[in-house]
């Protein structure tokens, strides 16, 4: 028990710094925190180009227009669910000193209180992961 609580302190503190990207961030702000991209994308019709990056633990993708991160996904390498703190801590990084309200529903859904972005957690091929987009 006590090692969980060890990992759980170890995970919980790197992520509370800036440990991953966050809506708004320039290209070269997210490589700066993420590191390079494992994948680079090529832009769609809309101009919008998903890169994925991999950290030890984490899988993420985020989507730039005009070279800004508009949206991101999270999810973990290990595929397993996420755990309330780590939760908290991605869309507290995101909040833009605004707070997260959780939406009515089944699935885990929040908005901002300033309308400006949306989240949600479910589980795609069989990874949990947690969608983040900004309104643009």
């Amino acid at each position: 028990m006590k090692r969980v609580l060890i990992l759980v302190a170890i995970l919980a503190a790197g992520l509370s710094g800036q440990a991953f990207a966050r809506l708004g961030n320039s290209e070269e702000q997210v490589a700066a925190l993420l590191g390079k991209p494992t994948e680079i994308g090529k832009p769609d019709s809309d101009g919008v180009r998903t890169n994925t990056y991999e950290s030890r633990y984490y899988i993420a993708l985020v989507q730039f227009v005009k070279g800004y991160s508009v949206a991101e996904a999270y999810s973990r390498k290990d595929r397993a669910k996420f755990s309330e703190k780590e939760l908290s801590i991605f869309l507290d990084g995101n909040s833009a000193g605004k707070e997260w309200k959780k939406k009515p529903g089944k699935k885990p859904a929040w908005t901002r209180t300033d309308h400006r972005a949306d989240a949600w957690y479910e589980t795609v091929t069989g990874r949990p992961t947690l969608f983040i987009q900004a309104h643009y």
